[in-house]
């Protein structure tokens, strides 16, 4: 497995900074977020970054992003594959080929069966305006509000789907929070399987955590060995990246975050 660093484990860094962490700490590659992202899409930032991760000798991992896109108005999804497309562009420009799609969270009277189709019919649109040469992970949310928030969700919208570029985001944290066995991880077809973020929780009730309880892997209550070892058993080897999401982090020196959280994979054999 090969180590990846999440714009938003430094998110107060600047693009420069974040590159240029990235690569003195020792990682191999970078995820970028939408909300980072969607503001330059349309200016010449996005070759400028272009040419700093190559200096950097940096991979461009995946975009992190869209977000809520399944269960929006006529209007406001039509105007995320609007954006979707520019995103798919700009992913081409970072030499990456994977977005990673964020479902929303509930809807009141939404059945769950309705909240899987509806999720499935959004991701074959998002194909559709993508191409071929970009792949979508669907990342579930393991919060008890969010509309695809288990594993065996994202599966069943994935396996609906049925098309080769639509697979998953596996998150340590959010498995945790959904409360699935990590075993059912190494059932799961290595294609099926595009991106694996790490983290860790704060002990307490899984139902009170959010990202701001994630912690560097190894100081919390997640068995991570468990997961990266079904990980690992389903066959995937690819880029595991450090997606941390804590407020607290973001006020600290992001060289010295991403040094402790390099370390911190090392633990783990990433």
């Amino acid at each position: 497995m090969k180590p990846c660093l999440n714009q938003d484990t430094v998110r107060k860094a600047s693009f420069d900074k974040f590159l240029t962490v990235a690569r003195r700490t020792g990682f191999e590659a970078i995820e970028f977020t939408v909300d980072k992202i969607d503001p330059i899409l349309d200016t010449n930032e996005i070759m400028k970054i272009r040419t700093k991760i190559d200096d950097e000798r940096l991979k461009t991992a995946s975009i992190n992003g869209p977000e809520n896109f399944n269960l929006l108005s006529e209007i406001d999804f039509s105007n995320l594959l609007t954006r979707t497309k520019k995103l798919s562009s700009c992913a081409t420009t970072f030499n990456c080929d994977l977005l990673l799609p964020v479902p929303a969270a509930n809807q009141s009277g939404m059945g769950k069966a309705a909240v899987i189709e509806r999720t499935a019919r959004s991701l074959e649109k998002l194909s559709d305006v993508c191409g071929d040469e970009i792949r979508l992970g669907l990342e579930f949310l393991g919060m008890h509000n969010c509309s695809i928030n288990t594993l065996k969700d994202g599966v069943e919208v994935v396996r609906r789907v049925g098309r080769s570029n639509v697979g998953l985001t596996l998150d340590s944290f959010h498995s945790y929070l959904s409360g699935e066995d990590f075993a059912e991880i190494a059932k799961l077809d290595r294609d099926e399987i595009f991106m694996v973020h790490v983290n860790d929780c704060e002990k307490g009730p899984r139902e009170n955590m959010t990202d701001a309880n994630r912690l560097f892997p190894g100081e919390g209550a997640i068995d991570l060995q468990h997961f990266l070892s079904r990980v690992r058993q389903a066959g995937y080897d690819d880029y595991v990246s450090l997606e941390l999401l804590r407020p607290a982090y973001w006020d600290r020196d992001p060289e010295e975050v991403a040094t402790i959280g390099r370390e911190s994979l090392k633990r783990f054999n990433i």
